[in-house]
């Protein structure tokens, strides 16, 4: 009875969705074309904020055009009128995308400039900022600049509503999928359970299905699909994009999941090869780190490419690396997730902001089936496809957004980042072993063998799931404070490196203290 109320929601709310969230509102749209000198041409285009019904932007766009041939009366007016909607391209010069010609902001909107020579283009559009002077407030940027975040996207409060309903239908897409892998697997178990003897990082007491991942990639391509009926001040097409490039990594790690064969490398390779797809379609590349020096080799394409690949790669790695116990990874992500969305919303990145919401709505949903008792498992698609999300998303804020310091994500993502690199170490110098060499070492698994002591030494299944189970809020607390203080301090680079180190050192203190049998007595469980 229950999936089926949960079915039913679900079709409602993309319908909801579709037949409720489109743009009310009318966007002026005016077309000039001049010639420079009387031979080369410039094309302006001007698009008005959105208003609130046909009348006003009627009105308004004969004073533009009025407008325009009193300022420049050789120019021709080639188009005009109200759009609605407005096409993704001209929806993007009033967002903060990254334009690919020089656009001029003003407070009621944007002006592109267009030209076969792209110098020209750029040289009038600077001419137009010194005419303006100050009263009018026009701001000339290059092509490929971020424009600043538009007042309506960060205070327009049925965008709200727009969020939650995608948010609910990520969350009730997720949770049923995973009800449906859980009814019928005993006609999968075969290829997706993830067996308790596999290795020395299996804590799980009963076999368990590890195709979680299935249930996040199907929630999120429900979502798309809701998208594409919808025309509401984000550019649907950029998450379908953002999806698409996600679905290579999703795949590498579906194959582990069902061969148990697709060794660490491949998954990596593969999964940079995600990353690129996303540098090409969204132009999702990491182009500064705020390091004096070695910013200015960021400004060399292929070298922020190639970091941005190995960035991102690290950091899906990084996140199926702390997926051990139950509603560790997703439940930290969902933190993540959250501190992104709120920087996103503050500096007026809707993809970002929504793409967040949404991954976030679908764990939730997920975690109701896993923790604590662990009835499904997120495996190494789920994790590979929300680690690329995260990465992903990351770059996304930081290249589209110069206030937003690149250090932001580090400090959001420091416990699994510094958990690679600390395994790295203890396994490769301490140790002197491969760092792909798996062992039951990891802080997560400290915690779980010398915290937690509920039911310490039971073989009782029930009590190893609840022990299982006591792991996870450890983390969850501890990001928490990690989150809140990043997102206070996005701005300011100094402050994230700082926290970062701290996370760091604190890190380090613990797990020798657990590792010496000195844990603080307030940890105890």
């Amino acid at each position: 009875m229950i999936p089926a109320l949960a079915f039913g929601l679900l079709v409602a709310l993309a319908v909801l969705c579709n037949t409720t969230m489109q743009d009310p509102l009318h966007y002026p749209w005016l077309v000039t074309e001049g010639k420079i000198q009387g031979v080369q041409s410039v094309k302006i285009s001007f698009i008005n904020h959105g208003l609130p019904d046909s009348e006003t932007c009627q009105k308004k766009l004969v004073a533009m055009v009025n407008a325009a041939k009193t300022s420049c009366p050789e120019c021709a007016v080639k188009e005009f009128a109200c759009l609605h909607p407005p096409t993704p391209e001209q929806r993007s010069y009033l967002s903060n995308e990254p334009s690919d010609v020089p656009v001029a902001t003003y407070p009621q909107g944007t002006i592109a400039y267009h030209s076969a020579t792209p110098e020209l283009a750029t040289s009038v559009c600077q001419h137009s900022q010194t005419l303006a002077g100050q009263t009018l407030r026009l701001r000339c940027l290059p092509e490929k600049t971020s424009k600043p975040a538009p007042s309506h996207i960060k205070s327009h409060l049925p965008l709200l509503g727009f969020v939650g309903l995608l948010t609910a239908i990520g969350f009730l897409a997720s949770w049923l999928v995973c009800y449906l892998i859980i009814k019928y697997e005993h006609l999968h178990c075969h290829l997706s359970h993830d067996h308790t003897d596999g290795g020395p990082q299996k804590f799980h007491a009963t076999p368990t299905p590890r195709i979680g991942g299935v249930a996040l990639f199907t929630a999120l391509l429900v979502t798309s699909l809701t998208l594409q009926g919808v025309q509401y001040r984000f550019n649907t097409q950029e998450f379908g994009n953002l999806l698409l490039a996600a679905l290579p990594a999703f795949g590498i790690g579906l194959a582990e999941d069902i061969t148990k064969r697709v060794g660490v490398l491949p998954r990596l390779a593969v999964t940079m090869l995600a990353a690129g797809i996303g540098a090409l379609l969204l132009d999702a590349v990491l182009n500064r780190l705020d390091i004096p020096g070695i910013d200015s080799l960021m400004l060399w394409l292929p070298l922020a490419i190639a970091f941005t690949v190995f960035d991102v790669a690290g950091i899906a790695n990084a996140t199926n690396i702390i997926d051990g116990y139950n509603g560790l990874a997703s439940g930290y992500s969902v933190i993540v997730l959250c501190g992104l969305a709120a920087v996103g919303w503050q500096v007026g990145d809707p993809l970002v902001a929504i793409s967040a919401l949404i991954m976030a709505g679908t764990l939730l949903g997920f975690l109701c089936w896993n923790w604590p008792k662990g009835r499904i498992f997120l495996g190494d698609g789920g994790a590979y496809l929300l680690g690329f999300w995260l990465g992903e998303l990351s770059v996304l804020l930081v290249a589209r957004n110069p206030e937003v310091s690149p250090w932001f994500p580090v400090a959001l993502l420091a416990y699994p980042i510094f958990e690679t690199l600390f395994s790295v170490y203890r396994r490769k110098i301490k140790r002197g072993r491969s760092p792909g060499h798996p062992d039951a070492l990891h802080l997560h698994q400290l915690i779980y063998m010398r915290v937690v002591r509920l039911h310490v030494g039971s073989q009782d299944p029930v009590h190893k799931t609840l022990r299982n189970g006591k792991v996870a809020p450890y983390f969850w607390a501890a990001n928490v404070a990690i989150a809140g203080a990043a997102v206070v301090s996005f701005q300011n680079t100094l402050q994230l490196i700082g926290l970062s180190i701290i996370f760091c050192i604190a890190y380090v203190r613990l797990y020798r203290a657990i590792t010496h049998w000195q844990t603080p007595s307030a940890l105890m469980r």
